[in-house]
C-alpha cells in the first residue's frame, strides 16, 4: 500500500466493456509522497505528473515515466530537472503531437497565482527548450490551473471574471499553427456550473470525448462533435462540400475538421474523410 495520494489505472477489453478494478501502478511511479495530476502522452509512452517527493527543485515537480511499448511496464520515474521545474509547484502535460510540454506553475513572474507556460522542442528525441509564460492573452491574474493541448486547442480551468461559477473551463484556438493563442472563450453552461468545476480532464480522439471531473471529484463525459454545416443553415448538404473543396489547402478555414477532434491547420483529405462520416448519416440513401 501506498500513502497519500497515488496514481492508478484502470482498463477494459474493448470500448464497449466496463472498467475493470483500479490498478497501483507501482514503486516505479508512487512513492509515499504525493503523486497526482497524472497525463499520458498521444502514443502511450511517456506519463507525466506532479509529485512533491524528495530530490526535486521544489514544492510539486514535474516527473515522467516513460515505456518501451503501450503493454511495457511503466519504468521508474524521473524529475524533468531545473530548466522545467521551478522552487514553486510545477504540473504539466505533452501536446498530441510531443513536440510542447505545457507546464502550470507559480513560479515568480506570472500574471496570477498560477499560469500556463510552454516549453518547445524541434523533435521528440530533443530536450525540452526554454519554459516561457503564454502571456496575458491567455493568463489572468486569477488561478489558471489544469490545461490540456490537442491540436489546436488549449483546454485549461480558470477563476477569471467572466464565468460561471466559482471556477470554469475555457478554451483557446490560434488563427493558425504558427499564430498565438487568441482569447480564451469560456465553454459555457453546458460544461460549467455555479460551483467550481475545475478538477481534471482528459481527451480521447477515438472516439473522441472529453472526460472531466468537477472539484469534488465527480466525472463525466460528452462525446466531441464537429461542426460540419459549414455554412449554418441548418443543413449538412452540399454545400457545405463546395465550400470544403473550395477551401482546400487553406490553413485558416472552418473546414479544418479533422483529423478528429480539432484538425491539424489546413484543409484536405482528413476533413474530407470526417465530413463524409456526417454527410451520409444527415443524407442516408433513398430505400428502393
Amino acid at each position: 500500500d501506498f500513502k497519500n495520494c497515488d496514481i492508478w489505472l484502470l482498463k477494459r477489453a474493448s470500448k464497449n466493456d466496463k472498467w475493470g478494478p483500479p490498478e497501483n501502478l507501482g514503486p516505479s511511479v508512487n512513492t509515499p509522497a504525493v503523486e497526482c495530476g497524472s497525463r499520458i502522452s498521444a502514443d502511450g509512452l511517456r506519463l507525466y505528473f506532479a509529485s512533491d517527493r524528495s530530490r526535486g527543485q521544489g514544492g510539486f515537480d514535474l516527473w515522467v515515466s516513460t515505456r518501451a511499448t503501450r503493454t511495457s511496464p511503466w519504468g521508474q520515474a524521473v524529475n524533468l530537472g531545473p530548466k522545467i521545474n521551478s522552487a514553486g509547484n510545477d504540473g504539466g502535460v505533452e501536446s498530441s503531437d510531443g513536440l510542447e510540454l505545457y507546464i502550470l506553475s507559480d513560479r515568480p513572474g506570472g500574471y496570477g497565482n498560477n499560469d500556463i507556460y510552454v516549453a518547445k522542442r524541434a523533435t521528440a528525441n530533443d530536450l525540452w527548450g526554454d519554459v516561457v509564460n503564454l502571456g496575458p492573452i491567455v493568463n489572468s491574474a486569477d488561478h489558471d490551473i489544469q490545461v490540456r493541448a490537442d491540436g489546436l486547442v488549449l483546454f485549461f480551468g480558470s477563476s477569471r471574471a467572466g464565468g460561471y461559477g466559482k471556477g470554469d473551463l475555457w478554451m483557446s484556438r490560434p488563427a493558425s499553427l504558427s499564430a498565438p493563442w487568441q482569447a480564451p472563450v469560456n465553454l459555457g453552461p453546458t460544461f460549467n456550473t455555479a460551483d467550481d468545476d475545475i478538477g481534471s480532464f482528459i481527451i480521447s480522439r477515438d472516439p473522441p470525448t472529453y472526460w472531466w471531473a468537477d472539484s469534488s471529484w465527480e466525472y463525466y463525459q460528452a462525446p466531441i462533435v464537429p461542426v460540419v454545416d459549414f455554412n449554418g443553415d441548418g443543413k449538412v448538404d452540399l454545400v457545405d462540400l463546395v465550400m470544403l473543396i473550395n477551401d482546400w489547402g487553406k490553413s485558416k478555414s472552418v473546414c479544418d475538421i479533422g483529423p478528429m477532434p480539432w484538425g491539424d491547420g489546413k484543409v484536405d483529405i482528413e476533413d474530407l474523410k470526417v465530413f463524409m462520416t456526417y454527410y451520409e448519416k444527415a443524407n442516408p440513401p433513398a430505400q428502393p
